[in-house]
């Protein structure tokens, strides 16, 4: 297994988890990055910007493999391509300005030009970064102090009027 000091070396690589080469391409020609977040278009409460109105979107990495010579590294390349686009594995692609790290195969397209010979196979692969978020839960347990130390509820019975003869009737006994 490669020492991470070895894997920088190369400046320019995408490995698997393993620190293996993601595929076997002959070279990259090139990677570009998007990175992005959502700021709402509506009118913000009381004018002010905070830091829940703005989601952070994942981060996208484009990288174009090259390959040259024989044909069935290329069908090998392209069948791994195949199965890691289906799998949950992800990848750490390392540049000269930065790593991104914990990247998943989101979409691959290749081409094969004549005016490059038709032996030459570039593959645009795009990736997707993996955010991943730990959450905690608590359970609280509500208990009065005592049993009757709940608040007492309106039932909504009024008093009744006494009538005008059974107060009468009630003053002569």
């Amino acid at each position: 297994m490669a020492s991470i000091n070895s894997v920088m070396g190369f400046a320019w690589t995408v490995v698997s988890d393993n620190l293996l080469p993601f595929v076997p391409y002959t070279s990259i020609g090139s990677i570009d990055s998007d990175r992005s977040s959502k700021i709402p278009t509506e009118p913000i409460e009381n004018g002010q910007l905070a830091a829940y109105n703005i989601v952070r979107e994942p981060e996208r990495v484009n990288v174009e493999f090259l390959f040259n010579g024989s044909y069935p590294v290329q069908v090998l390349a392209l069948a791994m391509l195949d199965k890691k686009i289906q799998s949950t594995e992800t990848c750490t692609i390392f540049s000269p300005a930065k790593i991104w790290r914990n990247m998943a195969l989101d979409h691959y397209d290749f081409t094969r030009t004549q005016s490059t010979g038709a032996c030459f196979l570039s593959v645009h692969c795009s990736f997707v970064e993996i955010i991943s978020v730990d959450l905690s839960t608590q359970k609280t347990k509500y208990s009065p102090k005592r049993a009757t130390s709940a608040n007492k509820v309106n039932t909504g019975q009024a008093q009744t009027r006494t009538s005008f003869f059974k107060s009468v009737s009630n003053k002569f006994k």
